[in-house]
């Protein structure tokens, strides 16, 4: 009798730790997943900035200073509308993933203020168009470290 509830009891516990370890790995794919689609979304926004900036170059030319002025005046404005669901994005980023990811999404955010920003000196006369190329540049290198920051998570 005793040996029959020793097992049973055995069984239960093994049982319910059977279902504990389940419940936890169904919560870290879930987890996982969540991170997964958060950083999907974040590269989506990132490169529909990108899109964006790929319109600046042909205004960078424009020979006259005041009509240059009033075009990248107008841009800057696209920019941001732009700019509201990329900086959502990133903020989500910064809840759902690791230190590393989370400071990768952080230099890709701060990236491309830098752009936005060398855009308003370039339309005040600042300084050169060419200063856009460095900050671009600098935009793209952040986004290919997010990206390798989210596959050395695995994620």
């Amino acid at each position: 009798m005793i040996a029959s509830w020793v097992t049973s009891r055995g069984h239960t516990q093994a049982a319910r730790l059977q279902a504990e370890v389940a419940a936890a790995t169904q919560e870290e794919a879930r987890r996982r997943e969540t991170r997964r689609a958060s950083y999907l979304a974040f590269i989506e926004q990132a490169h529909l900035m990108g899109v964006e900036y790929r319109k600046t170059p042909p205004l960078l030319e424009i020979e006259d200073p005041e009509h240059r002025r009033l075009r990248l005046e107008e841009h800057r404005e696209r920019l941001r509308e732009v700019f509201g669901p990329f900086r959502h994005r990133c903020q989500v980023v910064a809840l759902d993933g690791p230190s590393m990811t989370v400071d990768a999404g952080h230099r890709v955010f701060v990236t491309s203020r830098t752009v936005y920003m060398t855009l308003g000196d370039i339309a005040a006369g600042i300084c050169e168009p060419s200063a856009y190329f460095q900050a671009i540049d600098d935009y793209w290198t952040s986004m290919s470290e997010f990206v390798e920051a989210v596959r050395q998570e695995g994620a």
